[in-house]
């Protein structure tokens, strides 16, 4: 295996963790509000936390990969997630744990930038959509995985793994990082970029906890809306002098003037927004509504990381010889079927072998349909290639 290889492979650690934690933390609310004696309400912020520091940071960890050297920014990244994951597993109380869940998030988005950057120098000619299929993979391996580990933890009376799981991922990762992967120096640190890069994370930020604040007390909605009114006022108006002055803070002003990487954009939010909102009810399907044990949820939830697996390497290798969009909408439209599939189980479907195999199908066909989109959109996005 060459070196390029063995650096991809722990840009793929790193990613794995990322998207398995999206998934760990909901299945184990419960167990959280017996050890802590506390509402799913302020649970629900375990998770929250992370999602909130990440997306704020992601903004920020692109502009530090370009400004510094790359290889330091995953360095302290993982290592972050390593002092995040260490805190929230050992906490005795809820809002330690939220800390260090947030510290997690942090690394993150620091993270998460540089693995797509990485791909792109790691494989400047050759192989770069095959790459961002393996990548796209590891992501619906990452999110099946997560219900199955949450799921193993709480039945050994480990809880607190779920959160440490991630600490010998990271170090292998890092090790690795340290040892393979190429220097890549930036462009010199600007404070004006900086300063407005992290502007446009609070702006997120403030987004965020403000859709979450909703169905709180009497006065979250209040705070809740007017968190979302500065988030998007702050994210526009800098939006716009970006655009008026060509000043290029976060993208250049082609790029923003770009109608087809803005729809690559909006269409990879969308399908990562899906895929968020797909694990959690689906859990809940196997666990609550099916009453299925671990060895059942593990398989069905292995049927997507499979098909997912097999399917994403080949889309990303047909996206550099064929039309992307048609891949990605043919992946779109079979995710979306199978959605409403295991949608349409859960209400009629009984507790029995027919039901499993019914949702296996399905799963797998949801597994296609990530696989066949991943890949080609980020293809997409690096050549600016959508829809023309």
């Amino acid at each position: 295996m060459s070196r390029r290889h063995i650096s991809f492979f722990a840009l793929c650690l790193g990613f794995f963790i990322i998207m398995m934690d999206t998934t760990t933390i909901p299945l184990v609310y419960t167990r959280l509000m017996e050890v802590f004696d506390t509402g799913p309400g302020n649970v629900a912020w375990v998770n929250n936390s992370f999602l909130i520091t990440y997306a704020a940071f992601l903004l920020l960890g692109g502009r530090l990969g370009d400004a510094l050297d790359r290889k330091r920014v995953v360095a302290v990244a993982l290592l972050t997630v390593v002092a995040g994951a260490a805190v929230s597993g050992a906490a005795s109380t809820l809002e330690v744990m939220v800390a260090g869940r947030a510290l997690m998030g942090v690394g993150a988005g620091l993270l998460a930038p540089q693995s797509m950057a990485y791909i792109s120098i790691l494989f400047p000619d050759d192989g770069r959509g095959r790459a961002l299929g393996i990548w796209g993979a590891v992501a619906g391996l990452a999110t099946a995985t997560g219900p199955v580990v949450s799921q193993v933890f709480l039945a050994m009376q480990a809880w607190r793994w779920v959160m440490w799981i991630n600490i010998p991922i990271a170090v292998v990762a890092l090790f690795i990082v340290v040892v393979c992967l190429p220097k890549d120096c930036g462009d010199g640190l600007r404070v004006r970029d900086s300063l407005v890069t992290g502007v446009y994370g609070l702006g997120i930020a403030c987004v965020i906890v403000g859709l979450q604040l909703f169905g709180g007390s009497l006065w979250s909605p209040v705070l809740g809306s007017s968190l979302i009114v500065l988030g998007v006022g702050a994210t526009g108006l800098l939006i716009k002098d970006e655009l008026k002055s060509n000043r290029g803070h976060i993208l250049p002003a082609t790029v923003w003037r770009d109608a087809t990487f803005l729809r690559t954009c909006l269409v990879s939010g969308l399908l990562g927004f899906s895929l968020t909102a797909f694990y959690l009810p689906l859990a809940f399907l196997l666990d609550v509504r099916m009453d299925y044990g671990a060895i059942i949820t593990t398989v069905v939830m292995v049927t997507i990381a499979v098909s997912n697996a097999i399917v994403g390497p080949l889309a990303g290798h047909m996206s550099d010889r064929k039309q992307p969009e048609k891949i990605v909408r043919l992946g779109l439209i079979l995710f979306s079927v199978a959605s409403m599939l295991i949608g349409v189980i859960g209400l009629i479907g009984a507790n029995g072998r027919a039901t499993v195999v019914a949702l296996c199908a399905a799963m797998a066909v949801a597994g296609v349909g990530t696989g066949l989109a991943f890949a080609p959109l980020a293809n997409l996005a690096l050549v600016g290639s959508i829809y023309r």
